[in-house]
């Protein structure tokens, strides 16, 4: 069975800019010894975290991280802390990023454009929340980056090596589809099993935040104990979603269709789509009337979605707000020749988690339209209207 593990540190203590830092724990080691570690344990990959921490020279951890990657580009995947360089360095080459709240002493709220530009460039975010109100903060960020995926370091455990808070996470979070949990330092099978079958198992990832163990327990720690006893005791299906599955295909999101918010750079491609379309379709969406209208939308790149396929832009969804949080969707459309590939759902999809509130209009004619709208919940408010029908959708 293929062996991903997702939370492992690598960095050394000159990285250190604070001569006398706080920091109680020792997370430093250094690539060379994570291969050893991984060739004794049969671990296929693992994901390398900066150390995250306030005292530690950001530039400088996310530079050693990358230095591993470059070394052993097959065996390691990349993860940086947020600065100044986040877009550089996620355009770079991490595939994903850590957030320590605790340890970085960061603000969820000052960091709202970082995590968007997380969640538009589809790549996963580990987040060890402080030790209250975990739920919460997971929610708050949520609130900012609806459909980023986060990966809840330690299931949100309390205690070192406890199930401590776990099972409360995993019943608080379970309708937020995406949000997984790393196990490390849970130390807690029942707890780990219980989550699971909360969550699903298609949503827990294998991790075991070396060498934080190893520094903490000493000659008691041994890597593949933990690993054992979960083997043990679940099914080889349920444990290769736990091993690899769920990571892969959390790292692999930009190989499928993916949303992101529009960008003015986007204004002639989106265009082109509606041109491609046939002229009932354009009809149904009144589009010479409004051609200018999204134009300048796009512009100001504000209430617009796009889809992405293999670097091309293949699917565009523009709203608008209304009354009582209500949001009124203006213009869906794909590109004919990528339909029946679940753009649109995907679109939907985004579109929903950003707002619960929704409201629709199509020509009691666009059919293809009605039962798009059927089939992901609105509900007409007019079914018989001879021209105009009206749709709404109240989620929670």
């Amino acid at each position: 069975m293929i062996l991903i593990d997702a939370h492992i540190h690598i960095g050394k203590n000159s990285f250190c800019d604070v001569e006398n830092s706080d920091f109680r724990y020792d997370l430093c080691a250094t690539y060379e010894e994570i291969i050893e570690l991984m060739d004794i344990n049969n671990v296929d990959k693992a994901i390398v975290l900066p150390i995250p921490h306030k005292d530690f020279n950001i530039k400088m951890t996310n530079n050693y991280v990358f230095e591993a990657y470059e070394k052993y580009p097959d065996r390691l995947i990349p993860f940086c802390r947020i600065d100044e360089c986040l877009e550089e360095n996620l355009k770079k080459g991490f595939r994903g990023v850590k957030l320590h709240l605790l340890y970085e002493d960061i603000n969820i709220k000052n960091i709202e454009k970082e995590l968007q530009l997380i969640e538009d460039e589809n790549v996963p975010l580990i987040v060890h929340a402080k030790y209250a109100n975990k739920v919460k903060q997971i929610e708050q960020i949520f609130k900012y980056a609806p459909n980023v995926n986060i990966i809840l370091a330690h299931m949100g455990r309390g205690h070192l090596y406890t199930g401590e808070q776990t099972m409360d996470n995993a019943l608080a979070l379970k309708k937020y589809s995406n949000l997984y949990m790393d196990i490390s330092t849970v130390g807690d099978l029942q707890s780990i099993i219980n989550a699971c079958e909360i969550i699903g198992y298609d949503r827990v990832i294998y991790a075991s935040d070396y060498p934080f163990g190893k520094n903490c327990l000493g000659p008691q720690y041994n890597y593949s104990d933990e690993l054992n006893i979960l083997k043990r005791h679940i099914s080889d299906k349920n444990g290769e979603c736990i091993f690899y599955k769920n990571i892969e295909r959390l790292l692999n999101l930009r190989a499928d269709v993916f949303v992101r918010r529009v960008k003015k750079t986007d204004a002639d491609s989106i265009m082109e789509i509606f041109k491609s379309i046939s002229s009932e379709e354009q009809k149904f969406l009144a589009y010479n009337n409004k051609a200018s209208l999204i134009r300048q939308i796009i512009r100001s790149e504000r209430h617009c979605y796009v889809a992405i396929f293999e670097n091309k832009i293949v699917g565009f969804l523009r709203e608008s707000g209304r009354p009582e949080g209500f949001s009124l969707l203006e213009e869906i459309v794909v590109l004919p020749e990528c339909r029946g590939k679940g753009v649109a759902t995907k679109l939907l999809t985004h579109y929903h988690r950003a707002f619960y509130k929704n409201m629709a209009k199509t020509n009691a004619s666009n059919y293809k339209m009605i039962s798009m709208l059927c089939k992901h919940g609105y509900s007409a408010e007019n079914p018989d209207a001879p021209r105009i029908i009206n749709w709404v959708k109240n989620g929670e």
